[in-house]
């Protein structure tokens, strides 16, 4: 299944439970083992980390129930809660470890550099939980997710594992980063997310060196500062995706976040299907156990189909956004073309265009260039399509194959 920005933001504010010392937030039932409605999904509870005797820090592991009501194992959602502005230890690790205030290890008292004090305390807990998680679900694709401090935590530990993550509201971890963290960032581009609130003052602290931030302009008007950094003010459509509000300040984003779902749908799409190739080539001449139950089912298409559907309607969505904007640059010029002709009457067509391209407004700067690199866009989102159907063909080939060799499964087949 395809878990979406809802899930991810219900799942970062549900850890906030965990904290004993959060008197409003507290909730007992959350246990290990429990079932949790996060965002229209059932999770089940995996594993729950609860250190408000030590140094503060709160995560669990959660991963969604299937149709059947199974618990789909093969992915896992790590979330990380953020600060209890009455919890000493969250806010000093908001000051030591984010900030890099009280460090006294260096000198003056302040690093901005990973010191051995940066890394204590609940980056190294958030490490010691990924990897325990990492170890009892070896063949699981994880991802993480927080809000605040929680998310700053999750995109390090993402970062650093190389793993998707979706986030809010986050301070940025990258001065922290390795080398080997910092290079991966740069080759991967749009798998870390960050969903920031403009006007927010503590989400938006410590840059965005890992390029995760997709930042949004919410038109929440003058609020509590607080306010901006609210997680319950983001807000979602019927399938899950956090909505953008198109105003002139939130084009970028509303492509940048089509692009990054474009791009994870693929590559988990791709990796959904690279694995059901795997089972279908690896008996080579006959049909194991597991491949009969997948056919006898008809789970294996399922699958394939249900891949193929979702990438299909995220890359037309991206397409669509694409040609919005070749649009919207269109009209743009035409606006400023019109405008320069009414606002100066006596001047001659080629004096007219000599003024708008000593201001650099000319259609190759405004439209043409601009409108070359979404049609780049364009046919890369196509040939990942290609890439996508051709695979999918190959495994429907395969299928077709493995049935026609037993024929006993194929008449129960119909």
């Amino acid at each position: 299944m395809n878990i979406t920005d809802k899930n991810y933001n219900k799942a970062s504010d549900i850890v906030y439970w965990l904290d004993p010392n959060d008197k409003k937030k507290y909730s007992p039932s959350l246990k290990e083992g429990s079932i949790r409605n996060l965002g229209g999904t059932d999770f089940q509870v995996l594993k729950i980390q609860e250190n408000s005797k030590t140094d503060g820090m709160q995560a669990m592991a959660i991963a969604p129930l299937d149709k059947q009501g199974n618990v789909d194992t093969s992915q896992i959602v790590i979330a990380y809660a953020g600060t209890n502005p009455k919890d000493f230890n969250d806010l000093e690790t908001d000051l030591r470890t984010v900030g890099g205030v009280f460090d006294k290890t260096t000198s003056p008292g302040f690093s901005m550099s990973p010191s051995e004090a940066r890394l204590s305390g609940q980056l190294n807990s958030a490490i010691a939980f990924a990897d325990s998680v990492k170890q009892d679900y070896s063949g699981a694709t994880i991802s993480t997710t927080g809000h605040s401090l929680g998310e700053f935590l999750a995109l390090y530990i993402a970062a650093e594992n190389q793993w998707k993550n979706v986030g809010f509201n986050g301070p940025d971890p990258y001065e922290l980063l390795s080398a080997d963290a910092k290079k991966w960032i740069q080759e991967n581009p749009g798998v870390l997310t960050n969903y920031r609130n403009r006007a927010d003052m503590i989400g938006n602290l410590m840059g965005n060196g890992t390029g995760a931030e997709i930042k949004i302009s919410m038109e929440m008007g003058l609020q509590w500062l607080g306010t901006y950094h609210d997680l319950g003010k983001w807000t979602f459509d019927k399938d899950g995706r956090l909505i953008i509000k198109n105003n002139d300040y939130n084009k970028g984003a509303i492509q940048e976040q089509a692009e990054r779902q474009l791009r994870n749908q693929f590559i988990l799409g791709m990796y959904t299907l690279e694995m059901l190739k795997k089972k279908f080539t690896a008996s080579g001449g006959g049909l194991s156990t597991n491949e009969q139950i997948y056919l006898d089912n008809s789970q294996a298409l399922a699958v394939v189909q249900y891949a193929s559907s979702e990438f299909e309607a995220v890359m037309r969505n991206t397409v669509k956004i694409y040609q919005e904007g070749i649009r919207e640059l269109e009209e743009l010029w035409q606006k400023i073309y019109s405008k320069a002709f009414s606002d100066v009457p006596d001047l001659s067509y080629g004096e007219v265009m000599d003024v708008l391209e000593s201001s650099g407004s000319t259609e190759r700067s405004i439209v043409t260039e601009t409108n070359e690199k979404f049609r780049e866009k364009i046919q890369k989102a196509k040939k990942m399509s290609e890439q996508f159907n051709q695979l999918a063909s190959e495994i429907k080939g395969k299928i077709s194959e493995l049935v026609q060799r037993d024929q006993e499964l194929a008449r129960q087949l119909g």
